[in-house]
């Protein structure tokens, strides 16, 4: 999609995914890169790179076990490999639970690129890995006529198949994948099932992932999913994690979905997972006070900048009585001020947030007159944009959403969308500067558009009132009441739907942002197929939704 792309080798998207078709996972060639490959992070001169080598049988993630590994890797033009660009060697062992990752450097801008790992040493000398593709961000001062990516999240294993991987991983298309988080979930097995209550498949480990191994183990089960597996191998990811990667309903200090009695402090079971994350995951953090960070921000050319905070670590205690405290954050001190600095500062056309939890106001105003609303929020203390119906999103820092709000407005940015994730529904929204404002008065002007959409299998508004098949028609009916409800009470909320699963694609250029629904079937069955379901844009400079 950048300008001046590159040329690809015709069928390197059919290529790559037979590298890392089922039967190749099998294969003996491939037992040793049991895990496939991955790349993430695309700047323009580089890209982190990773696999994960099984030096013997027993050395399965978590175990312990296994020697020191060295592999060579190597980054070429064409799927053959005839001319290597890039290559080095990286030794893993135990302590890094045999994973590899290295930030391949030497690339050229907007390129799309072949990559692969071949052991270097010991007994398993020259098995290769499957091979993959990626793709470099364009200079950042280029001209990028258009960016597309594919935008997902929210896959728990035990609820389905991941087909909505399987369709990003057939698509040509892309330049990268946004994965706003719940990359796993930390449920035993059985403790967070899908539609009519049902476990589809088993995860490992069967009980709830607390220490590091446990985490490597459930990394390690997700990415032997073939369809994960073809989606990581074709295009290069971005991932921010959210909370189930370590807990539910995470924030600073502990999580909703962590018991301390038996399951250790807080602080230990939040290291392990993100020791485990950044082991598995093909991310570049980023070093702040002597430690590591995943709030980043990415520039493609001079068309988009993609800003990604992490709205889990750094977040105060969610409370219903905090949600118009102007001290309740959301984002922490320190990540607040990087935030309003990356949008507000951005010279690029479009400010596009990686946002893992919806920012659009979710609520049951107090009144339809904004002149009472104001009263009742300066003389009684209600909260200013409605009562909260959901404290764990944005909703529940109002103070901090209309601060970041006002900065937005006050800078003049009028290019700035939101691609949410986490709520394992579709929405598309306009974001107004106040609620009860809306459509009466310049307070309510709309100051930035949100997307969102579905989770990959997590369960959806249906599937949690579905625990039964009998369950399944009264279930849809009361779906189609509450989605009337919520656009008619939130009229800044133009579409939602709370039943199906699957993924968004985002397609950037310089007139308009536009997000398209694609659609799973149906979740339980392996070979459902998938559809377009529908699509919302904003215009550059015009913050408000347009049916596609």
């Amino acid at each position: 999609m950048f300008l001046r792309t590159a040329s690809v080798a015709a069928g390197s998207a059919a290529a790559v995914a037979a590298a890392v078709s089922p039967n190749a996972e099998a294969s003996p060639k491939n037992s040793v890169f049991a895990h496939s490959v991955a790349s993430g992070d695309p700047l323009p001169d580089r890209v982190i790179l990773w696999t994960r080598v099984t030096p013997e049988a027993r050395a399965t993630p978590g175990s312990g076990f296994g020697s020191p590994t060295t592999v060579r890797w190597e980054v070429s033009p064409g799927p053959r490999f005839d001319h290597i660009v890039s290559a080095g060697l990286f030794t893993t062992s135990v302590e890094r639970d045999h994973t590899v990752k290295v930030d391949a450097a030497g690339l050229q801008p907007a390129t799309r690129y072949f990559y692969r790992f071949t052991v270097a040493d010991g007994p398993l000398a020259g098995a290769t890995s499957p091979v993959g593709r990626t793709k470099t961000a364009p200079a950042l001062s280029s001209d990028v006529d258009k960016l597309r990516f594919a935008v997902c999240s929210c896959a728990n294993y035990e609820a389905g198949h991941f087909i909505s991987y399987r369709a990003i991983a057939d698509r040509d298309d892309l330049d990268f994948v946004m994965h706003l988080g719940d990359y796993t979930y930390e449920y035993e097995t059985g403790g967070y099932p899908g539609k009519f209550g049902e476990v589809v498949r088993q995860t490992a480990p069967v009980h709830a992932t607390v220490t590091v191994d446990d985490y490597r183990v459930r990394q390690g089960k997700y990415h032997q999913d073939p369809d994960l597996a073809r989606a990581h191998a074709a295009h290069p990811f971005i991932c921010i994690w959210d909370d189930h990667e370590s807990a539910d309903n995470s924030y600073r200090d502990g999580a909703e979905n962590h018991k301390e009695l038996t399951q250790g402090s807080w602080s230990a079971r939040k290291r392990a997972s993100d020791k485990a994350y950044f082991e598995w995951m093909p991310v570049r953090p980023n070093s702040i006070d002597n430690g590591e960070h995943l709030y980043r921000r990415f520039r493609f050319g001079d068309l988009a900048e993609l800003i990604i905070p992490d709205l889990r670590s750094y977040r105060d205690k969610q409370s219903y009585l905090a949600v118009d405290d102007p001290n309740h954050s959301i984002t922490g001190t320190t990540q607040y001020t990087w935030l309003e600095t990356s949008i507000t500062t951005s010279s690029t056309q479009w400010q596009v947030i990686g946002n893992e939890v919806m920012m659009v106001p979710l609520v049951i105003p107090e009144t339809t007159d904004p002149r009472v609303a104001d009263w009742l929020h300066h003389q009684i203390g209600l909260p200013a944009d409605g009562i909260t119906l959901n404290n764990d999103q944005w909703d529940g820092y109002q103070a901090e959403r209309r601060k970041l709000l006002h900065a937005i407005d006050t800078a003049g940015k009028k290019s700035v969308v939101l691609v949410t994730g986490d709520i394992h529904s579709s929405w598309a929204s306009e974001i107004p500067l106040s609620a009860p404002h809306y459509g009466k008065d310049s307070d309510g002007r709309v100051v930035a558009c949100e997307f969102t959409p579905p989770s990959i299998t997590a369960a959806s508004g249906f599937d949690s009132l579905a625990l039964t098949s009998a369950l399944a028609a009264p279930a849809a009916a009361a779906m189609s009441i509450a989605q009337q409800a919520i656009t008619t009470v939130n009229p800044w909320i133009k579409d939602v739907e709370l039943t199906t699963h699957g993924f968004g694609v985002m397609t950037v250029d310089k007139a308009r942002a536009q997000m398209d629904w694609y659609y799973v079937d149906d979740v339980t069955n392996p070979q459902s197929g998938v559809r377009r379901a529908f699509g919302w844009y904003t215009r550059a400079g015009h913050p408000k939704l347009l049916r596609a």
